[in-house]
């Protein structure tokens, strides 16, 4: 075999690799900034590994990845971390009435992190291909200007209910 030959299959198996390994993925340092920061602030309500609480605290893992796939849900899971939500809403057919406290103390980069932790290490099986993780300077401009619970629930309500695109949402989280 050929040296060049050699080299260049070498290099389709890595762009394989790289095709199979999905959608982009926070880089090393962000990704455990964003561990620490859902480690700290999220496990204590939606559980180490996402799963929630039944009745009280929805479900993250697997279940929020395809609100990405949508503007106005891209901009929702910020308003939900930064702003807070009550109310009780719908997913994946179970009702919720609990309460999400704004995270107002954390940064634009510490929001950016944990989102990114939570639908690349929670969600990365539904995330859809085109995924590009949040920056600080995204957050930043989706945190102004500052929304209330009631918005941030209203939002929702908005998105799970539209026609059209929120198709892309599971079905389950169409239901209210």
């Amino acid at each position: 075999m050929k040296r060049g030959t050699y080299r260049a299959e070498i290099m389709a198996v890595i762009a394989a690799l790289f095709a199979l390994a999905g959608p982009a993925r926070a880089s090393g340092s962000a990704y455990a900034s964003g561990a620490s920061v859902f480690a700290a602030n999220c496990a204590v309500c939606h559980q180490s590994g996402g799963q929630g609480v039944q009745g009280v605290y929805p479900r993250l893992a697997e279940t929020i990845g395809r609100w990405v796939k949508l503007p106005a849900g891209r901009a929702y899971l910020v308003h939900v971390v930064a702003f807070g939500m009550t109310g009780a809403i719908v997913s994946q057919g179970e009702t919720y009435n609990g309460f999400m406290q704004p995270w107002t103390q954390l940064s634009d980069a510490q929001i950016a992190d944990v989102l990114n932790y939570i639908l690349t290490g929670l969600n990365a099986q539904i995330l859809p291909a085109s995924f590009r993780p949040y920056t600080a300077a995204e957050v930043k401009r989706l945190r102004a200007p500052s929304e209330s619970f009631d918005q941030v629930r209203a939002e929702r309500a908005t998105i799970v209910k539209a026609p059209g695109p929120s198709a892309m949402l599971p079905s389950a989280a169409r239901a209210h």
